[in-house]
């Protein structure tokens, strides 16, 4: 029986947390929190953000069967995010059955949250990505996230020579054509852009919650690209946005020499992440002169949610021909003549 997350079943949860797999990079990354936490969380977030948690326990056939699923909603989008499944496949009582069944079931339970697409960031192993592809869940990118370690940053303002400020309101029309410019059609579909005109991309929201700066660089009044900063408890999170096509990549120098100064100046000393994706590969080389790393692989998915819509139609009944009335007429016999 698979059901939301109840107060009893807390010690279930702390023993499924501590051998499940992290699905969301980012907040993994930067919010770390217990899956226990997560499932209490629901009840103090002001926001719609709601974390979701359910709960598969069952016994058969004297076998236990047990499995946990947590969900996030992102703030004022269609939208949410798979944050982690227990347990793990990797660990004894691990099967992609238990994964299956809880995300078949929250795909009949997403429409009743006024969900369209739910995602999931996979590490990029067969098991797993497979396991997610046979309920639905496809891959739109690969990405592979790089790190820098706390002792390595830097301040490279003596070496920053571009127009580089703050975002303002007048700068959404020309952000989001770099991100048409700079994103490949299939991934801008994954990302709902095309289905739905109220999302923003990603280059306009944030919905992974801390403190979040974003700042654009400018050349001869056009956006050129955009650098986005992000903190968390545990790390900093680098995104950089930038036509990586050009054979001058010095725009991405000067962004990523800009947010490294930007961390530096306040003070942080924790690692930084950013994450580069396939069609981006020129930014590994550029992150490697910078002293970043590769720390893991991810396959992003995501999964179309089938909407149900209530309409009425007409009943068209059959229509019966009416029957003609039958008038008698009177019949006689003839008299027989006599011969």
């Amino acid at each position: 029986m698979i059901r939301p997350f109840q107060v009893r079943d807390i010690f279930l949860i702390q023993r499924l947390g501590r051998q499940a797999t992290k699905l969301a990079t980012i907040e993994t990354l930067l919010h770390p929190q217990s899956a226990v936490q997560a499932a209490l969380s629901a009840a103090f977030l002001w926001n719609d953000a709601k974390v979701t948690t359910y709960v598969l326990h069952r016994r058969e056939h004297g076998l236990a069967d047990s499995g946990l699923l947590q969900v996030q909603k992102r703030a004022g989008r269609p939208e949410a995010d798979i944050l982690l499944l227990a347990p793990a496949l990797d660990t004894t009582w691990g099967h992609p059955a238990i994964w299956q069944k809880l995300l078949a079931h929250y795909a009949t339970e997403a429409p009743q949250h006024q969900l369209v697409r739910v995602y999931a960031d996979v590490p990029d192993q067969p098991l797993l990505v497979n396991t997610l592809a046979h309920v639905g869940f496809r891959v739109y990118t690969h990405q592979t996230i790089w790190r820098l370690a706390p002792y390595g940053v830097e301040s490279f303002a003596h070496q920053i020579a571009a127009e580089i400020r703050p975002q303002q309101k007048h700068d959404e029309w020309a952000l989001q054509r770099l991100y048409a410019r700079v994103t490949p059609g299939p991934v801008q579909q994954a990302e709902g852009i095309h289905a739905d005109n109220a999302v923003k991309p990603p280059i306009l929201d944030w919905w992974h919650g801390g403190t979040h700066k974003s700042y654009v660089l400018e050349r001869d009044g056009e956006v050129q690209g955009c650098v986005q900063i992000a903190y968390g408890a545990r790390g900093a999170w680098l995104q950089l946005w930038a036509d990586t096509k050009q054979p001058d990549l010095l725009h991405l120098h000067q962004l990523t020499r800009f947010g490294l100064t930007v961390i530096r100046q306040d003070g942080i000393r924790q690692p930084i992440y950013t994450g580069v994706n396939e069609y981006e590969s020129v930014l590994s080389t550029i992150l490697t002169d910078y002293g970043f790393a590769p720390f893991t692989d991810r396959a992003k998915m995501v999964k179309p949610i089938v909407q149900w819509v209530r309409a009425v139609s007409p009943i068209q009944l059959p229509v019966l021909e009416g029957v003609r009335e039958v008038v008698p007429t009177p019949f006689t016999l003839p008299k027989e003549t006599t011969k």
